[in-house]
């Protein structure tokens, strides 16, 4: 019955356009539960059987982009067959997607088909250009606060990224995510609270009354900033999967330049 109904909802994948909803009602009783399906399977079974390439092109990236192999948790207990393994392996000796289609020996269409599944799974993403320009430090009151807007404007995005996704339950996946960030600081940064807006306020003192007049001082402001919004990022990964997070990093970046 269960391969039957998985069968049935394969055609999903064909379709040019879809609108799906993230379902966070209560758990369902154990008694009503009568099979279980693997996601990351039900995918990849779903894209292996997919007739509209024209979809699959249209949802790759440019074949001008670097591409990277990406290792999510659950990456060893999917059953790859052999045309993923094989583009999974080739993959690192491409720098784009028109190396690589310049490399498979699976014929242009059947790798696209693969790396369609790839990206959706997680297994394959954008890879990130590296900023090796060492940034002048700002220790006037100005520059701090140009660093605490670009740092809000970022947790401002991700909190309209994941609630567009999933709904009002967004806000309450980056609180959970920050509450383990605060329990590692100490006192005046321990205090920092998540807004309604997804923004970012520090909680009893104002940002301007910190002693950020060292660098060193300065430095560990900054590590607190980026620790906060590596927690947002991994919330996004855990929430919508590796492609979900590539998409959020790379806009990020185009935010500020300070954190």
């Amino acid at each position: 019955m269960a391969d039957f109904w998985l069968e049935d909802l394969a055609s999903l994948f064909d379709w040019p356009q879809a609108d799906f909803i993230f379902d966070s009602g209560p758990a369902i009783p154990e008694a009503q539960v009568y099979a279980l399906a693997s996601t990351p399977e039900f995918i990849i079974q779903g894209i292996r059987g997919m007739k509209n390439f024209n979809l699959i092109e249209a949802f790759l990236p440019s074949e001008s982009e670097p591409l990277q192999v990406l290792s999510p948790a659950y990456a060893d207990i999917l059953k790859l067959e052999a045309p993923e393994k094989y583009v999974l392996t080739i993959l690192p000796h491409a720098r784009s997607l028109k190396e690589l289609y310049g490399l498979s020996q699976l014929g242009k269409k059947e790798t696209q088909r693969v790396m369609f599944a790839l990206l959706h799974l997680g297994l394959a993403g954008l890879a990130q250009p590296r900023n090796t320009a060492k940034p002048q430090l700002d220790f006037s009151s100005a520059g701090l606060e140009k660093i605490w807007s670009d740092f809000n404007d970022k947790c401002s995005f991700i909190f309209k990224y994941i609630s567009k996704e999933i709904g009002p339950v967004g806000l309450n996946v980056l609180e959970k995510a920050l509450d383990e960030v605060r329990a590692k600081l100490g006192p005046p940064l321990q205090g920092f609270e998540l807004r309604a807006d997804g923004r970012i306020e520090l909680k009893p003192i104002p940002l301007l009354s910190l002693n950020l007049y060292s660098e060193e001082s300065f430095q560990n402001f900054l590590r607190v900033l980026n620790e906060i919004l590596v927690a947002e990022v991994l919330a996004v990964k855990k929430t919508l999967g590796n492609v979900h997070e590539a998409a959020v990093v790379k806009n990020l970046e185009r935010i500020g330049e300070s954190t």
